[in-house]
């Protein structure tokens, strides 16, 4: 398919300078149970990689694509180059990525997009994220009446959930591509017909997690066995996509291949739940910082409304001890309400109400430190039936930002929970470990956990994939997201910070240490100036490695100029022109 020239979107921001103007508490618990910090199911974050290379920038003027893996990068890139758009471009890179970074996301997998169409001025979130079989109970996690440790609950077939990762694709693919789709799967499927090395990165997460890999002899063999790595399964699951659409990976043979693998390990999927798997189209969930629009991914996200909580309460003072404290505030918040919308009332868009976070703000002091905050009470709500619940982390996880030469940009996070999921694989790729996303308790106090596990539910999620948009244009200005489990919201968090009040370009900002607080306690990487502030008025910090995958694009309309940066924790690059 031949795509026409046009002239880059970039190009014209001078033009639009020029004639655009500046246009309390109601049940005792404490944030250390809501995180689960003591709890010996809390799965170890995906591994890091140190020192391989500086942090990756590239500077361009039409286009930029940034993910955690050079050959996405470049796969995508020659979309881009080709002239495709960022879905393209983004349907390309993620099924490398589910080749070459099989322990972070892939088809087996879920995510979400936020995807900026340019020329309908129109902002879209769409949902893939994983399903429990219509057939799971709040007791799935339970066994000879106790809690399942974490990890064999990893290990078991009851952690998988129906993939949405071919779907979303797929939707995507249908409703905004530009290219024919055999292009698309061409750099996926060649690498996975003719073999791929292994990368540092790939390496690194292998030798992590050698241990529960070797429970599974497929899974071990396809990854220790070689150094050079085929993978023809992969190809023809490609290739059916091509042929067949998205809709074959919910049909048989591979739906069938999926099921069996989950029942041979103590796992309920049934054909019926890939029969009604769908893609949910979400509202973006929008908020102001420094006068800057900020939009990411609602529900069953808790990235958006955590965020945005954080920001709106800190947004007269973004001093760094009140962004602690602000975050402390909004993970006692997200812990007590947030989950699938559509099986359980949230106070969803309540949450950012005005009047409530006012309130919420004047418990923050100059003076003195929160301990254990508790859940708020927003406006029109009764929580009188729910519960906090203790969740666990996505930490197979990458993102990937792209702007095109249209002026389109998406925001997409991608993730099969654990560090190469359940450590199964079916028709070429690492199937999800999401469900143990869902809270293993349904209930606490006689009263309902929120993100309990319910047939056909999805579980919550701390992806935040975020597309801030210029005041003077109202064009997009910085896409970003990573990878990190529950600790997301604190890395995009800071970032914005970072950059909208203190300034920093996106280069010093996705550089810079990490820290932040989940409610129980300050985490930080290392000693710098602000924690040696924050220490000095009675912050206690934790400090320890914080594995996460930052890659973000900022859009300097004034200079024309495009700027990719890739987070130097992991090996991916920046690429554009």
């Amino acid at each position: 398919m031949v795509v026409k020239e046009r002239k880059s979107y970039i190009y014209k921001m001078n033009f639009i300078y020029r004639r655009t103007l500046f246009k309390f508490c109601l049940i005792i618990i404490s944030s250390i149970m809501l995180l689960g910090v003591n709890d010996v199911r809390r799965p170890a974050p995906e591994v890091t990689v140190h020192n391989i290379r500086e942090l990756s920038v590239n500077i361009g003027q039409k286009f930029m694509v940034v993910t955690s893996d050079p050959s996405a990068t470049d796969a995508a890139y020659n979309i881009l180059k080709q002239g495709g758009n960022a879905v393209d471009a983004a349907i390309t890179a993620q099924f490398v990525l589910g080749l070459t970074e099989p322990q972070s996301s892939g088809l087996g997998g879920g995510a979400f997009v936020l995807y900026y169409q340019n020329d309908k001025d129109l902002l879209v979130s769409l949902d893939g994220r994983e399903t429990a079989p219509f057939s799971a109970t709040t007791d799935m996690f339970k066994r000879d009446g106790k809690l399942m440790n974490f990890y064999d609950a990893v290990l078991s077939g009851k952690s998988i959930g129906v993939p949405g990762t071919p779907a979303l694709l797929g939707e995507l693919y249908s409703k905004y591509s530009s290219i024919d789709i055999h292009k698309l799967i061409a750099p996926a499927y060649n690498m996975a017909s003719q073999g791929f090395y292994i990368s540092d990165g790939l390496k690194k997460s292998m030798e992590a997690d050698k241990e529960r890999l070797s429970k599974n002899e497929k899974s071990y063999s396809y990854l220790f066995k070689k150094n050079k790595i085929k993978n023809l399964e992969y190809a023809a699951s490609l290739t059916d996509f091509a042929e067949k659409g998205y809709e074959s990976f919910y049909q048989e043979p591979l739906s069938e291949n999926i099921i069996e693998v989950s029942a041979e390990n103590g796992g309920n999927l049934k054909q019926v739940d890939f029969d009604n798997y769908t893609i949910k189209y979400r509202k973006p969930v929008c908020g102001y910082f420094q006068e800057h629009k900020i939009c990411s991914m609602g529900q069953p996200s808790s990235g958006a409304l955590t965020m945005l909580q954080i920001l709106k309460m800190i947004d007269h003072n973004p001093s760094w001890h009140n962004y602690i404290e602000a975050s402390k505030l909004a993970f006692a918040d997200r812990n007590f309400y947030i989950a699938d919308p559509d099986y359980v009332i949230t106070p969803g868009d309540n949450l950012l109400d005005d009047y409530y976070l006012s309130s919420r703000k004047d418990l923050i002091k100059d003076d003195a430190i929160l301990d254990n905050p508790l859940y708020g009470n927003p406006p029109n709500w009764n929580n009188n039936d729910q519960f906090s619940g203790i969740d666990y982390n996505e930490s197979g996880t990458t993102h990937i930002s792209i702007i095109d030469a249209y002026g389109n940009a998406l925001s997409m996070t991608s993730t099969i929970e654990s560090a190469f999921g359940s450590r199964k694989m079916s028709n070429g790729y690492f199937l999800n470990n999401e469900l143990t996303d869902f809270s293993f308790s349904s209930e606490a106090n006689g009263n309902k956990v929120a993100n309990r596990v319910q047939g056909g539910k999805r579980p919550r999620s701390s992806m935040t994939p975020t597309i801030i948009f210029d005041p003077i244009t109202n064009k997009p200005k910085i896409i970003i997201g990573t990878a990190g489990g529950s600790r997301i919201i604190g890395y995009v968090t800071q970032r914005i910070i970072d950059m909208l009040y203190h300034e920093k370009s996106i280069i010093e900002s996705i550089s810079a240490p990490h820290f932040l607080s989940r409610g129980a306690e300050i985490e930080a990487e290392r000693e710098t100036e602000i924690t040696k502030a924050l220490k000095s008025i009675g912050h206690k910090i934790n400090f320890r490695s914080l594995p996460s995958g930052l890659n973000g694009i900022y859009i300097d309309h004034q200079k024309e100029q495009i700027i990719g940066a890739s987070d130097p924790r992991r090996i991916g690059t920046a690429k554009g022109e």
